[in-house]
């Protein structure tokens, strides 16, 4: 089970972005294993709207959206009251940005791994949870068990 951070989604689709091809194999594994995946409901405005800041483009940020919402195995997550007092936890506990700690609070929620590009999350990883690259990811897939 994984959840995917907005920034993985939206490099994955970015064609002039480093770290594409890594995160765009890491989706296509996650997929091609039939993985559950795990999202706060936060996600689809985030890639929305980066796709939108990016291009400028209102239909391309639509359906960057609309495509992350069809994705199969998906499993969107409310940002209920509990959903939120959990992200504040991990926001007070690990001083992470408020929808870094949403995340991570979905994470921990659903016992995920939290596959991310961002650094702070990274480099502060709540307790309970691993965190880890699409490069990193992809890279344990490969080892034996």
């Amino acid at each position: 089970m994984v959840v995917i951070d907005a920034s993985v989604w939206v490099t994955a689709d970015s064609a002039d972005d480093i770290a594409r091809d890594a995160c765009a194999a890491f989706l296509s594994s996650v997929l091609g294993q039939g993985l559950a995946i795990h999202q706060p409901t936060l996600t689809l405005v985030e890639v929305t709207a980066a796709v939108g800041r990016r291009t400028r483009d209102a239909v391309l940020a639509r359906e960057a959206g609309t495509l992350v919402a069809s994705t199969p195995g998906l499993e969107l997550h409310d940002l209920d009251m509990a959903a939120a007092v959990d992200a504040a936890a991990v926001a007070t506990r690990t001083f992470l940005r408020g929808a870094d700690a949403v995340y991570a609070a979905c994470a921990l929620r659903t016992g995920s791994t939290l596959v991310t590009l961002d650094r702070e999350l990274l480099d502060r990883p709540p307790a309970g949870i691993d965190v880890t690259t699409p490069t990193a990811w992809l890279e344990r897939q490969d080892r034996p068990a």
